[in-house]
């Protein structure tokens, strides 16, 4: 056994996370690392919505007010700095408290130590309290490892949650990766087709239409490789758990708990580095992923296809 890690439960027993995750202070962490992340997002749709609203501005200004042209282009310019550097900023502060917290949450809940040389000082419980409060419909929230790891013994089930996790996150950054170039190539379709409609000159396109819609586009492009990146590495992490659940599928009890804080440092980098999934593109999958990550479980577990 990895040294400073202290079994919780005797050797072949389950940890029960599945019935553990519904405690107070698991919830009250979970809703808190989730508030965390609401607001960093607040930040993310600020910076979205100024992109999108220039770029939405512009095909109109160049039909109704083309005197308007230039002044909205210097904008468009002005305002891609902005959002790059102190919105930017703020997003990364509050994603960076959240993953912390959620740190906190998952390794108390798996049974694994605190690892502070990677994450620092554990959140203080007032920052949690103050967070937690702030969620509405805190029942949402219950089951949250929807998986039934009730039988599998520790450390098993919490490879198994691991994995959950790490798949369910993949297959969204994969999804809204695509998502976002085909939102991109949409609406550069629309200022090309505008161009060519009011048959302008290649300056007046690149100054006075492309010019206030390149944030926006220059979002999409980054964001999408940004996301398929992420993809990539979660793919290889998700290898490493396959792997490691393949040596001790027979004895799950064996596994060495080192090996799951290791997979724990991987999910935590990943979630403090790496981009972020909308709030309602998150929701709008989050009925498909959980049954295909509760399928998959099933999978691994008994080796049958779930019918």
């Amino acid at each position: 056994m990895a040294a400073g890690v202290t079994r919780p439960v005797p050797r072949g027993e389950p940890s029960r996370i599945g019935r553990r995750q519904d405690e107070a202070r698991h919830l009250r962490r979970l809703l808190a690392y989730s508030d965390l992340y609401h607001r960093s997002q607040r930040w993310r749709r600020a910076r979205m919505a100024g992109t999108l609203l220039i770029a939405a501005v512009a095909p109109v200004a160049v039909v109704f007010f083309p005197a308007g042209s230039e002044t909205l282009a210097a904008l468009g310019a002005a305002w891609l700095v902005a959002s790059r550097t102190g919105l930017a900023w703020l997003e990364e502060r509050a994603v960076r408290r959240a993953a912390a917290v959620q740190e906190l949450y998952e390794t108390d809940l798996f049974g694994l130590p605190w690892n502070a040389a990677l994450a620092g000082p554990r959140p203080a419980p007032e920052e949690v309290v103050a967070a937690t409060g702030r969620i509405r419909r805190p029942d949402r929230y219950r089951g949250w490892f929807g998986i039934d790891v009730e039988d599998v013994p520790w450390p098993g089930d919490v490879l198994l949650c691991q994995r959950q996790s790490m798949v369910w996150s993949l297959r969204d950054h994969r999804a809204y990766g695509g998502a976002l170039v085909a939102a991109g190539l949409g609406w550069f379709g629309v200022g090309l087709g505008l161009a060519l409609y009011r048959d302008m000159s290649l300056a007046d396109y690149l100054v006075k239409l492309f010019l206030p819609v390149c944030p926006a586009l220059l979002d999409c492009v980054e964001l999408a490789g940004a996301h398929w990146r992420h993809a990539a590495r979660r793919e290889e992490v998700l290898r490493e758990i396959q792997n490691l659940w393949d040596a001790h599928r027979a004895d799950p009890a064996g596994l060495d708990p080192a090996d799951c804080r290791r997979v724990q440092d991987a999910a935590y980098l990943l979630r403090r580095d790496g981009p972020k999934i909308p709030g309602a593109f998150y929701r709008l999958r989050r009925g498909a992923s959980a049954r295909s990550t509760a399928e998959g479980v099933a999978v691994l577990l008994d080796g049958t296809e779930p019918s």
